[in-house]
């Protein structure tokens, strides 16, 4: 008798239905407190910081922390001050959207001049409140039961915990120099320096300097010190366009070269409207460069004419010398690779101190540098301007869903979701350090504003509807890398250079393309408008997903302050039709 009348107690206990959870008294979408932690305060921080503290005001809702490992914001504007160091597009065009500055100093900013912006806007929005400088993150490690990131993170020394229920990763993709791409460099016993650990108080002059690579950096550093240098030599390996300034349809007189704004210029900018105007322009023409010039079936007189001039322009400067020109003029296809202003340098190659080789360098001697010919040289400093290891795998351990590590899925290929999620990393999403962002596309930092609205969108779903986790699903993420190639292989990345845009797997499908966004800057702004949960495993903190519905009144329904019933009426009342 006790027996069966324990069994039917233990019956009795059973639940209704799987779905049976204890009422919710709260109204419906009550949001829950969200802890997000963000790596890195440069731009790509700041605009989520901006947007979450500042434009939606959303403090009393997210908790928000900005870790950063420097001592200061500004990313790499902050950590890179090589001797030439210039924006490669129109500085107003790489300025914060919602922090325009208008008395920029030249239409191709210095590199200090836009560190101290950084700084200003931390400033001039309170920003550093929600950073932690000289703080690493080491890992951060997902909790399935917990619903949270857990972090271990290093601050002078000290090692501590924290944790958040959402992650993001801005802390860009280029941050350890590649020294590892010059064999032997540890054994020259003269001065080493590299372009992205710069030394300021380095004294170049009256030095015999040899200047490795020819990217962005390799050609700025090069201008620069050939006017202080004994003698400076520039190794390069392959040939690149060394183009006019980037739209240079608005330098003056059209001329392809950078110069400063005068006094009246910069005072014209003052008034909201011009500034606005002269922005929005030069912005239009930036988006629509893509359509042209990236693009294989489109605009084929474009190119043709682009190309021309481009080849016109470097013939000009170099003065017809047919083996400089046969040294420098490639032969791939404009935009394979990122184009590379260089104001004054090929003028500065063909200086009495200078001098190119494009030999191969087989060996870096205590005092030198010996090429494949068996040349070889003596230099009292060696510039690496070889550039950063390059990955779409953030410089912290990431261990996401069933301990699988970003490190792993990114091994052969780096397969992401529109360059913002990543596959088993859940409540994670990342700013323009994801692979295949909008890094050559247009302008950058607009960008920046399209993907932390897009993490708000998740944000407030999360909070919302009392969800656990959103995470890419892994067929959604085959699915759109396997699509995109398609697109990719069109384009003018795709022709036959060597480019740091091209670090994955390459086989008859696949182009290895990993760190270019494959459409517009509009086609990216518009894939970011809405959310898709349907690519996304969505996972609930109960059993119940419609916990979210609560009490059967809302927020307005319960307010104390006479609320407004009837505010609907705003939108859908139309007294211009009335019968």
């Amino acid at each position: 008798m006790a027996e069966r009348k324990r069994r039917k107690t233990a019956d009795e206990q059973k639940l209704y239905s799987p779905f049976e959870i204890p009422f919710n008294p709260e109204p419906l979408h009550k949001r829950r407190k969200l802890r997000v932690v963000c790596i890195g305060a440069g731009f790509a921080g700041l605009t989520l910081a901006y947007k979450i503290l500042i434009e939606q005001k959303l403090g009393d809702v997210i908790d928000f922390q900005v870790y950063e490992r420097h001592d200061d914001v500004g990313g790499t504007w902050l950590v890179n001050k090589y001797p030439g160091l210039t924006c490669d597009v129109p500085i107003h065009i790489y300025t914060l959207p919602w922090a325009p500055k208008h008395d920029w100093t030249k239409f191709m900013a210095s590199g200090q001049e836009i560190s101290q912006y950084c700084k200003d806007v931390k400033q001039k929005f309170g920003l550093d409140a929600w950073i932690q400088f000289h703080t690493v993150l080491e890992q951060a490690e997902w909790d399935e039961e917990a619903g949270k990131w857990k972090l271990r993170l290093e601050r002078n020394g000290d090692v501590f915990a924290d944790e958040c229920d959402v992650l993001v990763g801005a802390a860009g993709t280029q941050n350890t120099p590649l020294k590892s791409a010059i064999r032997g460099l540890e054994s020259f016993q003269g001065e080493v320096l590299h372009t992205g650990h710069w030394d300021e108080a380095t004294d170049c002059k009256d030095k015999r300097i040899a200047v490795i690579g020819n990217g962005s950096s390799g050609i700025q550093v090069f201008g620069a010190l050939q006017k202080q240098a004994k003698q400076i030599t520039h190794y390069i390996r392959s040939a690149t366009w060394i183009s006019l300034n980037y739209m240079s349809q608005f330098t003056r007189n059209a001329d392809g070269r950078n110069f400063a704004y005068t006094d009246d210029e910069k005072a014209a900018f003052r008034d909201p409207q011009n500034l606005f105007e002269y922005r929005r322009t030069m912005e239009s023409t930036s988006n629509g460069i893509f359509k042209n010039l990236v693009f294989d079936e489109t605009a084929p007189e474009v190119k043709k004419a682009f190309r021309a001039n481009m080849e016109k322009v470097m013939r000009e400067r170099l003065k017809e010398n047919p083996e400089m020109v046969d040294k420098l003029m490639p032969s791939y296809q404009p935009w394979c690779r990122r184009l590379t202003p260089g104001d004054g340098y090929l003028e500065a190659l063909q200086e009495p101190n200078a001098r190119l080789v494009d030999d191969p360098i087989e060996e870096i001697t205590p005092i030198g540098i010996r090429t494949t010919s068996g040349h070889e040289s003596d230099y009292d400093m060696i510039i690496a301007a070889t550039g950063y290891v390059n990955t779409r795998v953030p410089p912290w351990k990431m261990i996401g869903r069933d301990g699988i590590t970003l490190a792993e899925r990114f091994k052969e290929d780096a397969d992401g979701y529109l360059s913002v999620a990543a596959p088993s990393m859940p409540n994670y999403f990342s700013i323009g350090c994801g692979p295949n962002f909008t890094i050559a596309n247009g302008p950058l930092l607009s960008a920046y504003g399209f993907i932390s609205e897009y993490i708000l969108q998740w944000l407030a779903k999360i909070a919302k509807e009392d969800i656990h986790s959103v995470c890419v699903k892994d067929d959604v993420v085959e699915a759109y890398n396997i699509y995109i190639q398609q697109i990719l292989r069109r384009t003018a990345w795709n022709r036959e250079c060597e480019s740091w845009y091209k670090k994955g797997r390459k086989d008859e499908y696949r182009t290895g393309i990993t760190a270019i966004y494959p459409g517009s800057m509009m086609h990216f702004k518009s894939m970011l408008a809405d959310i898709r949960p349907e690519d996304f495993e969505i996972r609930y903190r109960s059993r119940n997903p419609f916990k979210f519905y609560g009490c059967g009144l809302t927020e307005l329904d319960l307010s104390s302050d006479q609320p407004d019933l009837s505010g609907y009426l705003g939108e859908t009342m139309r007294t211009e039709h009335m019968l």
